[in-house]
């Protein structure tokens, strides 16, 4: 599916190219950011992003980084993406020139998976040419019979990743209700010397579609032998795309993060590129798989193949057809003490009071850990208080100014949107006296609680 053809260059990427109001224009727009002071302590937790990295929060509509800030999402923390980012995202984003923004949630999952496969299954670094041998980039545009051609790209996930038409490799599906990951951005900063995060500077331009048509086709020669290798697995053992999504969510690993050693050299708990050594149950997994992919993998899940390991090493035919095994080789790592409770824990929907969203916000429910308070785990990380306007929208304030009740206050007890109907008294005349009944009300949409 190679939907571009020699375009490198910015034609159509501007809303004055096509004579389209950018203020118009909704679909993919910034729309500032609703992350909160609890969902950063949670990244840092989870070890997604490092102690010498610091986080700052800003009611910017746009994002407006200060020197040095990067501006990530907290949506591609939740697929696989921590801090600093790998030296293969890094030149995935140099190579085809994208910023974080171009790559919608779904993007940063396939490219987890990727990785993944990559270095639990072959024990090799993922590389831009097997890459774009597998999949192809293609512009996200926004839609509508009233904007004239060449229609201009979406400001967020103007860059979308999707299976090469005949790519041998495995078929995922995202969530198609991965919305409005746009409004979890936020900035981060290096507080010393050393570059902790690994990101370009940001832009706020559309992509320019550098490299987007390269397609090495049969010319790469490491890209035929892991076909090859592949299309060999498929045949002699029962690996299937479930295996390769519960590999780095069961091995509680972030593929997209840099880390000492390859996914085939783990070790066990004490592993330090895990995110905790505390394991899953197969139940957990799915329910995680379930947060940010659509599959039907049961409860009971068994491993098609299982992931390589210190346990599990490669083979010697698959080292020989292979050198990068051995000579990228780590030696071993010093353990990480285990932690006393589970950083990420797995959340469950029924415990969220509205219930869950289109875009999933995992890092909003996890426990607090009893002993460590919320300002000391991360001083340096600013409050955030989201204006009236980004929490109910102008449309809203809107209603309310025409109707009159604009400084009446919101309701602080709302409850789920799942509550009953609650109960009111009526009077209504019945042998000429007034008698009250008792009425259920009709149902109305739940009162924000601010």
């Amino acid at each position: 599916m190679d939907t571009d053809s020699g375009s490198n260059h910015e034609s159509g990427s501007s809303s004055e190219a096509s004579g389209t109001d950018s203020s118009d224009i909704t679909r993919g727009a910034w729309m500032g950011s609703n992350v909160s002071q609890y969902e950063i302590d949670w990244l840092y937790r989870s070890r997604r992003i490092p102690e010498g990295v610091t986080c700052r929060l800003r009611d910017d509509i746009v994002p407006v980084p200060e020197p040095g800030e990067r501006v990530v999402f907290l949506a591609h923390f939740e697929r696989g993406f921590g801090l600093p980012v790998s030296d293969f995202f890094r030149r995935f984003l140099d190579f085809y020139q994208l910023q974080p923004h171009h790559l919608p949630g779904n993007a940063i999952f396939y490219l987890s998976c990727y990785a993944t496969f990559m270095e639990a299954y072959i024990s090799i670094r993922p590389t831009r040419e097997t890459f774009a041998r597998f999949f192809a980039l293609r512009i996200n545009s926004v839609q509508g019979k009233e904007i004239p051609k060449p229609k201009p790209p979406v400001q967020c996930g103007s860059c979308i990743i999707g299976s090469r038409q005949g790519s041998p490799f495995f078929k995922f599906s995202g969530l198609e209700s991965c919305r409005l990951w746009q409004g979890t951005f936020f900035y981060v900063k290096n507080n010393g010397a050393a570059d902790l995060i690994n990101l370009p500077p940001f832009n706020p331009a559309p992509p320019t579609r550098a490299n987007w048509s390269y397609n090495p086709k049969e010319s790469h020669i490491e890209t035929n032998r892991i076909i090859r290798f592949m299309k060999q697995l498929m045949k002699d053992t029962n690996i299937c795309s479930d295996d390769i999504i519960r590999a780095f969510i069961s091995r509680r690993v972030l593929p997209l993060k840099r880390r000492m050693h390859k996914m085939s050299e783990m070790y066990g708990p004490g592993d330090p590129t895990k995110i905790t050594g505390i394991p899953l149950s197969k139940k957990d997994v799915v329910l995680k798989v379930g947060q940010i992919c659509q599959t039907a993998m049961p409860e009971d899940w068994e491993w098609g193949l299982r992931p390589l390991s210190s346990t599990n090493p490669p083979t010697q035919e698959a080292k020989d057809r292979f050198p990068g095994i051995e000579s990228d080789r780590r030696g071993p790592c010093r353990k990480r003490g285990l932690d006393k409770f589970d950083p990420d824990p797995v959340i469950h929907w029924r415990d969220l009071k509205m219930g869950r969203t289109p875009a999933s916000r995992l890092g909003k429910s996890p426990p607090e850990p009893a002993d460590v308070p919320s300002a000391k785990i991360n001083p340096q990380v600013h409050e955030h208080v989201a204006p009236l306007q980004a929490e109910v929208g102008q449309e809203f304030l809107d209603k309310l100014t025409s109707g009159g009740k604009k400084n009446k206050a919101l309701a602080t007890d709302a409850g789920s949107s799942q509550a009953p109907p609650a109960k009111r008294f009526r009077t209504e005349p019945f042998a000429g006296k007034q008698v009250g009944t008792r009425r259920y009300k009709g149902k109305q949409m739940p009162t924000s609680s601010g």
